[in-house]
């Protein structure tokens, strides 16, 4: 709160204080980023500020040396900067171009001649390939979460007592580690080195960066209005939905070339993931303007984003959850989308789009007390939806009434073949959201199944792809960002403990932020919240203000040097070893379990790189370091160029022998 109320301050210095008393000069800006990168034909808003000017006139923009004038209206007086200065406006919606091009743009204010330029680099975007794209988004799926799919879904004992993993090498490795091709992606925003979910998004759907918070636009003038002052309400909504607007890959294939588009989240439909596929606004939490932009999308000339909707987030869909009354989803049923509402009802739907599934929502919707969004409700997480017995650190699941929720890898099976029913080409992006929703308040059990609930999802599009006789669905499994879970090692701390809810330490710690209060369950061995600090050794518990630091001690730990794996104590020693249950996922409890011992350091965020894999046509593109941008425009060269000698080159290297191979790959 602190940082966010000096920025406010700063910003306001910045902005609404001349140097040394001075009347600030005029100015004009063409409101693109220094490195703004389209493809041919992709739509983005020009917008023309200028700044302190009383009066202006004579708006001359041009490219190619054309002029684009008659593009803009005319000059619209608007509060920019939240200063008591005169500032104008132009617009020119919906622009697109063909090739790079240098936009100058001079006006005249207050008889000065003022110019900005600003050079837009355009890449090429043949007639698409007849090729598929899928997309999917581990919410802060980064390293150790891929790790921990494989420590606990590779990692299974059979009936036999043999271990897939054995000797530090698995049988089988993730359907995630099985990809081919792999990279990393660098996920800085704007604004910071520690993104969030919209301005990530925004980056691989759009090609472009952009600040926290923010889907699919760039900053402007207006933003003061709310962005640092708190105030983000129907008041201040309007100038939330000014900010200059870039086209998405979603929109630019369907308006262009005809493609079907779909998304699939477990979390609310509209939350900033899945929204970034179909919506433009500067905050996120504009949650029932992006479901009317769902409806009626700004790029399609007022049509559906998408032809396959799939998650939770029902609220803002409903007229008692609008202040507009409207009915989106009654809408979406009157011009043919078929509607569902649980996992038995998905597996029934047969045929082509359009089709729309919301799994969870409020008893009674309501908008918020701000105006603008509803109550955030998500589908709840894998480990819930399997009915296994949360650890005791973490919260028992409440269903209500949404007890036949499907599982990820059933809504993306259905995506698929609804998208695919006429031959029809398609982009689909699919989210595990609660990799992240669970990683917040650092419920490991939570965000691991996830996680494996996103590798089984990612399986079933990979044997979608190879059953395709034409080889023309590239499949790309990322993250937007990261969060803090490392993998600690292996705990064999017993059932009785793990699962114990009236057994537990209570202890406080006083720092220049206050007191905390931390209550440590006996999970805390497999599960070592950020919250508070570990010891890992043996002797006496350490002890911090009040209370012992550690597991509340109800079992007397063990550490044996002549056999270290069998130590309850110790993370350092031994393998993870879980059995499969009948559903396919690994259980978490039983004789014999040897659990993933994993620690967080935050509750949040972190600036790391994320994974990047890839399969099919143009996968080889995808290796090596990149931006989360280049997400974007390789998933377009993917759809439309030859990759024929690229595609030979990675199969070179993958099928004909004689180059070393992974062990279980």
């Amino acid at each position: 709160m602190f940082l966010k109320k000096l920025a406010a301050t700063l910003f306001c210095a910045a902005t609404i204080v001349p140097a040394f008393g001075q009347t600030p000069a005029p100015s004009i800006r063409i409101v693109l980023p220094e490195r703004t990168r389209l493809l041919q034909g992709q739509l983005v808003d020009l917008v023309i500020e200028v700044r302190n000017a009383t009066a202006v006139s004579g708006l001359n923009v041009a490219a190619f040396g054309i002029n684009l004038s008659s593009s803009f209206g005319g000059a619209t007086a608007r509060l920019l900067d939240c200063d008591t200065s005169s500032d104008w406006v132009y617009r020119a919606n919906l622009q697109s171009f063909n090739s790079d091009v240098t936009l100058t743009a001079t006006v005249t204010a207050d008889g000065r001649t003022l110019t900005d330029t600003r050079t837009i680099q355009v890449r090429p975007f043949a007639a698409p390939q007849r090729r598929n794209l899928i997309l999917f988004i581990g919410d802060a799926m980064g390293t150790a979460y891929r790790d921990s799919v494989r420590l606990v879904d590779r990692a299974i004992v059979d009936a036999n007592g043999r271990n897939s993993f054995r000797g530090g090498f698995f049988d089988s490795l993730s359907e995630m580690d099985r990809m081919p091709v792999s990279g990393m992606s660098m996920t800085y925003g704007t604004d910071a080195i520690v993104p969030d979910s919209a301005n990530t998004g925004a980056a691989w759907a759009t090609g472009n960066k952009t600040f926290t918070g923010a889907v699919n636009v760039f900053e402007d003038g207006t933003d003061c209005t709310w962005r640092f002052t708190g105030v983000q309400n129907a008041t201040t909504q309007p100038a939330m939905l000014d900010n200059p607007r870039v086209e998405n890959l979603w929109q630019y294939l369907k308006r262009l070339f005809n493609y079907k588009t779909g998304i699939v989240s477990t979390a609310a439909i509209t939350d900033a993931t899945p929204a970034v596929q179909g919506a433009y606004t500067a905050l996120r939490q504009t949650r029932l303007e992006i479901a009317r932009q769902y409806r009626e999308n700004p790029m399609l000339n007022g049509a559906p984003a998408f032809d396959v909707m799939l998650g939770g987030g029902a609220d803002p869909f409903t007229s008692a959850g609008r202040p507009d009354r409207r009915d989106l989803l009654g809408e979406f049923q009157g011009i043919g989308y078929r509607s569902v509402t649980n996992a038995g009802q998905l597996a029934a739907i047969t045929g082509p789009a359009p089709l729309i599934g919301l799994f969870k929502g409020s008893a009674a919707p309501a908008p918020n007390a701000a105006g603008i969004a509803t109550a955030d409700v998500n589908m709840d997480v894998a480990y819930d939806k399997l009915l296994l017995q949360r650890p005791a650190s973490e919260p028992t699941v409440n269903f209500g009434t949404y007890t036949d929720q499907p599982m990820l890898e059933a809504m993306t099976r259905k995506a698929i073949e609804v998208l695919s029913a006429n031959g029809d080409n398609f982009i689909l992006m699919v989210e595990a959201a609660s990799i992240d929703k669970q990683s917040h308040p650092n419920n490991a059990a939570g965000t691991i199944w996830d996680a494996i609930e996103m590798d089984r999802s990612v399986g079933v599009a990979r044997a979608f792809a190879a059953a395709r006789e034409r080889k023309d669905t590239l499949i790309v499994v990322t993250a937007d960002h990261d969060q803090s879970m490392v993998i600690n090692g292996v705990t064999n701390t017993p059932d009785a403990e793990y699962f114990d809810r009236t057994k537990s330490n209570n202890f406080t710690m006083s720092s220049p932020a206050g007191v905390q209060a931390f209550t440590v369950y006996g999970d805390s061995y497999a599960n070592v919240r950020s919250a508070y600090p570990y010891v890992n050794s043996g002797g006496a518990p350490a002890t911090i203000s009040t209370g012992p630091l550690g597991p509340p001690g109800s079992f007397a730990p063990t550490n044996s040097n002549s056999d270290p794996a069998s130590s309850t104590l110790s993370t350092y020693a031994g393998l993870t070893a879980y059995r499969r249950g009948s559903n396919g996922y690994p259980v978490n409890s039983g004789v014999g379990l040897r659990r993933l011992a994993v620690g967080f350091r935050t509750g949040d965020h972190t600036g790391s790189s994320v994974p990047v894999t890839a399969e099919g046509p143009g996968a080889l593109l995808f290796t090596g370091y990149m931006d989360q941008t280049d997400i974007f425009f390789k998933m377009a060269a993917s759809a439309s160029m030859d990759m024929t000698e690229v595609d030979a080159a990675l199969d070179m290297l993958t099928k004909t022998g004689g180059f070393p191979t992974t062990i279980g790959k």
